[in-house]
């Protein structure tokens, strides 16, 4: 054990220094299938560029990520003026409920945590609206009539982790729709929507420009398997609202690293299209041998697939085997039962396959 007085460099050579030591998940031995990011892993271009930035990054970064601002605006066909950059999803999401300072909000669950932790955070009353097991948790328009206008806020998730389906354009309008006569904001989380190959015919993003009352969230996260860059954005025809956020963040939220990463990404034709043959290969081949198994596969268009087995605590039994996956008993409507399990190379999905057929046998 090193003593007090011995020095970050002693410290680094006694430890064995690597950059494992600095990320979240310092089991090496396990095999993740709880975190839902792109099992290609970082775009080629990132890879590219990434390395010449040593010689900048002494120099502060652009506060306004004026140049990623003007790929994400091209992209979205959006004004520049419509996007806010951040550090990761998260950062928005916390800012945008700071605010606003919601005095009741309702969210649409089983859903991400982070939304009811910032509006309580908040000291915001939060309504939960639980989508069925028994109708595969889709949102249909049942969820019209609980929009009110006692609300000041509303959550939504699409595609929605960790059920992994997809609200129809349609009924997405006419929730921005009922939204808007209520004066309620509406959020959306579309942080997994470009793992749709038709993401642009299910985005909200084609509707801030019609709209004070909405605003979408997204990230390089998941979709660019970037999460250590920390980079997000979102979208909203309420620049005013866009203003009063950037207020309640840091100065410099995005990295140089994380901005270049961004543009670099966007820069990538061929990652989405290689994203897109391989996780419909794969989530197709996954649910279907998950469906020989004694467990409940839920449909899904994400990278994930959400499961629930009855008589065996899977998770664990999985974790004694080297995997890890995603306990849901935390989201709000879901019990130890469920669990949540990433879409990853084959080699990966095989392994999961075997362990699985193991616990059954």
């Amino acid at each position: 054990m090193l003593r007090k007085n011995e020095g970050v460099k002693s410290m680094a050579q006694a430890n064995g220094f690597s950059w494992r030591l600095i990320t979240e998940n310092t089991e090496e031995k396990l095999l993740d299938f709880s975190v839902n990011v792109n099992p290609l892993g970082i775009p080629g271009t990132v890879k590219k560029h990434i390395a010449g930035l040593a010689d900048i990054t002494g120099g502060y970064p652009d506060p306004d990520c004026r140049y990623l601002r003007s790929c994400l605006a091209e992209k979205y066909q959006v004004g520049m003026e419509q996007i806010l950059c951040g550090n990761g999803a998260d950062d928005l999401l916390y800012r945008l409920v700071l605010a606003v300072k919601p005095k009741r909000a309702i969210v649409i669950e089983p859903t991400f945590e982070e939304y009811g932790r910032a509006l309580k955070l908040a000291g915001c009353e939060v309504d939960h609206y639980v989508l069925k097991a028994e109708n595969d948790f889709l949102l249909d328009d049942g969820i019209l009539s609980a929009i009110q206008k006692d609300y000041d806020m509303m959550f939504l998730c699409n595609p929605n982790n960790p059920t992994g389906q997809v609200l129809n354009p349609p009924l997405l309008k006419e929730i921005v729709e009922r939204c808007c006569d209520n004066n309620i904001l509406l959020a959306v989380d579309e942080c997994f929507m470009e793992f749709l190959p038709l993401w642009k015919e299910y985005t909200a993003k084609s509707l801030v420009t019609r709209t004070t009352n909405l605003i979408v969230i997204d990230a390089f996260t998941k979709t660019y398997s970037l999460a250590g860059f920390r980079l997000g954005f979102c979208a909203s025809g309420n620049t005013g609202l866009l203003s009063s956020m950037r207020l309640y963040g840091q100065n410099f939220a995005v990295s140089t690293p994380a901005q270049l990463a961004g543009i670099c990404a966007l820069m990538d034709d061929s990652y989405m299209k290689n994203t897109y043959h391989i996780l419909s290969e794969e989530r197709e081949w996954l649910a279907a041998e998950l469906g020989k198994l004694p467990l409940e596969v839920y449909p899904s268009q994400g990278n994930f697939l959400l499961l629930r087995a009855v008589d065996k605590n899977i998770r664990q039994m999985l974790f004694d085997q080297g995997i890890k996956v995603r306990d849901c008993s935390r989201f709000y409507g879901l019990n130890s039962e469920y669990c949540r399990i990433a879409i990853r190379a084959h080699d990966d999905n095989r392994k999961l396959i075997k362990a699985l057929s193991n616990i059954f046998s």
